[in-house]
């Protein structure tokens, strides 16, 4: 039978996996010092599925997934739970070991998830500083963040190194809660601004909403291709108890309304919103899905995982069984409202509506057509010229909104 890669990747993703000796020791030659076991590990799974696969919190010790050698050649094969597929470990990319040309390293300004690097330039985040941290993040419990903003040139340092070596295809900044009016958006300007004058990408950014909306248009109009503000929890009453900071600093329908403006000026499918799985019943989370279908912004379902320094390192797992029909309809709902769902791709750590096709019945995954074209090269080409040539007819539209709200 072969595997279902949809749900291979629900169970990688939240339970993690156990290391074989083999395994193990091949990490180890892959990098080096106090990094030779990281916490993670990318795989490709078949259908070229994503995951970001825990291997070093200790409820992976738990796992009923080993990662082990094929038994011939370099492959690596992933058995557990009734399921065995033939998997890719992705290595360690060449620029965690290189340096921006100020001496910093680069393995601290951005990771490699799927085909984006993901890079959080900001300091920390001010929900954790007036201590109303979201109860699932482990900033809270870590070291101390650094002490200031990463540099744009460190982060330009490192986009190319990424780029150099073929690691990644596109650019995801994300920030935590930074206090003001535009909640981070003209924090992050300079970064999009030198990001784009140097590369040819498409870029993702995702951040808390702003308490005005020019100033979502100015995110647009200063070069984010795709935008997310996440609300993480549909229902009210959770939310304030999983994540005070965004119930009280923002408000949950300050989120939907910044989602909805978003998705009237982003093109379909460019703007999405995370809700994490088994933080909330599953008919929320529908719920919650339905609510974001019905704004034209694209739902992505966030995987929960206990992690070792957060306040949720006890929280019950979902099972497969209760969150499948979420999945389902997370596919059906895009798909039936029409919103593009092949934007936003290869998220390692959350099912995208694109791959809640697994999830579907047969006719309805195959519906989704197109998935191979914007993944090709050709395809790719093809978005980023849409997105400058659709930016370029709104963004007067765009300048004029910000410039009337006196901003």
């Amino acid at each position: 039978m072969n595997p279902n890669p949809g749900l291979l990747k629900f169970d990688l993703a939240i339970r993690g996996a156990r290391l074989a000796p083999e395994i193990r020791t091949a990490i180890a030659e892959l990098v080096s010092g106090s990094d030779h076991i990281a916490r993670s590990l990318e795989v490709v799974l078949p259908e070229d599925v994503w995951v970001s696969v825990p291997v070093g919190d200790s409820f992976t010790a738990a796992s009923p997934y080993e990662l082990r050698a094929a038994g011939s050649g370099d492959g690596v094969v992933v058995e557990g739970n009734g399921q065995r597929a033939d998997v890719r470990v992705v290595p360690p990319p060449r620029f965690y070991s290189e340096a921006t040309r100020s001496g910093r390293p680069m393995r601290t300004v951005g990771s490699a998830y799927g085909s984006y690097i993901a890079i959080n330039p900001a300091a920390g985040c001010d929900f954790v500083s007036n201590g109303v941290a979201c109860r699932f993040c482990d900033l809270s419990t870590r070291a101390p963040a650094r002490p200031e903003p990463l540099s744009v040139a460190d982060v330009v340092d490192t986009v190319r190194a990424a780029f150099a070596e073929g690691a990644v295809e596109f650019v995801y900044l994300h920030i935590g809660y930074l206090e003001g009016e535009s909640a981070g958006a003209e924090f992050l300007e300079p970064y999009v601004r030198a990001i784009k004058r140097h590369f040819d990408t498409l870029l993702a950014v995702q951040l808390q909403p702003p308490q005005h909306d020019a100033w979502i248009d100015r995110t647009y109009a200063m070069g984010v291709d795709a935008l997310s503000y996440s609300v993480e929890i549909h229902d009210a009453a959770i939310l304030q108890r999983q994540c005070p900071g965004r119930a009280e600093h923002v408000g949950r329908d300050r989120y939907y309304e910044a989602l909805a403006h978003a998705a009237a000026i982003f093109p379909s499918g460019t703007v999405w919103s995370d809700l994490i799985v088994g933080l909330e019943p599953p008919e929320s989370t529908i719920a919650g899905i339905d609510t974001l279908v019905g704004l034209g912004v694209l739902p992505v379902l966030s995987l929960f995982r206990p992690l070792d320094d957060s306040l949720l390192a006890d929280h019950p797992l979902p099972s497969a069984d209760a969150v499948a029909p979420v999945f389902a309809h997370l596919f059906n709902a895009v798909r039936a409202a029409r919103i593009n769902m092949h934007w936003v791709r290869d998220l390692s750590f959350a099912i995208t509506p694109i791959e809640a096709r697994f999830f579907a019945d047969e006719d309805a995954r195959n519906s989704a057509g197109l998935g191979n074209f914007y993944r090709s090269r050709l395809g790719s080409l093809a978005a980023r010229n849409l997105s400058r040539l659709r930016r370029r007819l709104r963004v007067r539209q765009v300048s004029d909104s910000f410039d009337s709200s006196h901003l």
